[in-house]
């Protein structure tokens, strides 16, 4: 119980980081182990956060990347059950930012994070960005776990064969063509054509180039990055708040 209050009184310290935490405090925090994944869980996923004034709306973002630390698959539902995300105004870099990362710190779960997310896309009852995001998380656990990799688009290619909701079809094709999965470039071409692909989601042009770039999946390694590299190689900016 002592160090459930040490530890939520460390994670509290986050509201006022900055737009980089303190290494002793994430040290500290992490020291914790499973007792600071409850209180790392709710400040991640008060997104209201993100559009308040610095240094409040950094803290959702270190909460969440520190998750990405802890291996808890604790946090696929409560993470995914966020979306979607509203931005205040078009060029907001917060949000977007959060919800690329949400992805990646539940692929970096590896192959005990399949199940449940196959558990949320399938499920009719999710929001269907939720899902859609739950499809994104298993192509970074292919990345995670390479041996989950057969298993993760043969999941998907059989799902994409029986859809019949035009928005689950584009999420599901956005998944597929992110992992480069050339032999399936004929048959999403022709659910294009047929008009049975939401393109407010993914556009033809985007998934020809997806699925026809050689070493496509590269684009996701940044799912590897350690933590603090993940602050060199993805920020956030300083943003300018009125």
């Amino acid at each position: 119980m002592v160090l459930d209050l040490a530890v939520g009184e460390d994670v509290k310290q986050l509201r006022r980081a900055g737009p980089r935490p303190n290494e002793h405090l994430v040290r500290h925090i992490l020291q914790a182990g499973a007792a600071a994944v409850r209180p790392l869980l709710d400040l991640a996923t008060e997104i209201d956060l993100l559009h308040e004034d610095v240094p409040d709306c950094y803290a959702p973002l270190h909460a969440l990347r520190l998750l990405g630390e802890l291996g808890s698959t604790e946090i696929i539902a409560p993470l995914l059950r966020v979306f979607p995300i509203e931005l205040d105004y078009p060029d907001e870099q917060l949000p977007p930012v959060w919800a690329g990362e949400a992805a990646q710190m539940i692929g970096r779960l590896g192959e005990a994070a399949v199940e449940p997310l196959w558990a949320i896309v399938d499920d009719p009852d999710w929001e269907m960005v939720g899902r859609g995001l739950a499809c994104a998380a298993l192509d970074y656990v292919t990345i995670v776990a390479p041996e989950t990799r057969d298993e993760v688009v043969a999941g998907l290619l059989d799902r994409l064969s029986r859809s019949e909701d035009r928005r689950f079809t584009a999420h599901l094709i956005w998944a597929i063509a992110r992992l480069g999965v050339e032999s399936a470039y004929k048959d999403i071409m022709a659910l294009f054509r047929e008009g049975k692909v939401d393109q407010d989601i993914i556009a033809p042009g985007a998934a020809r180039q997806l699925l026809l770039t050689p070493h496509i999946t590269q684009r996701l390694h940044c799912v590897l990055h350690p933590l603090w590299e993940r602050y060199d190689e993805h920020g956030p900016q300083v943003e300018e708040r009125d």
